[in-house]
């Protein structure tokens, strides 16, 4: 009886370490997620700024300046 009782204690444990495993790589998780959205954020906002230098560098045709030797 007292090896089966022992047994039991030894699943316990393992199930209570188990439950702590579970619930660090859940907080990790979480984490990994808020960052990745925060990421993600970022970089649509680089994106944006990116496309407007790009759209604003580059004048029409009928408004650049011809260079000073025509």
């Amino acid at each position: 009886m007292a090896q089966a009782e022992e047994r039991i204690a030894e699943l316990e444990i393992l199930l209570m370490q188990h439950e702590d495993s579970i619930e660090s790589l859940s907080t990790t998780l979480h984490r990994q997620q808020l960052h990745i959205e925060q990421l993600e954020k970022t970089l649509g906002r680089l994106t944006d700024r990116v496309k407007s230098l790009q759209e604003s560098a580059v004048k029409p045709a009928e408004e650049e300046t011809p260079p000073p030797h025509y």
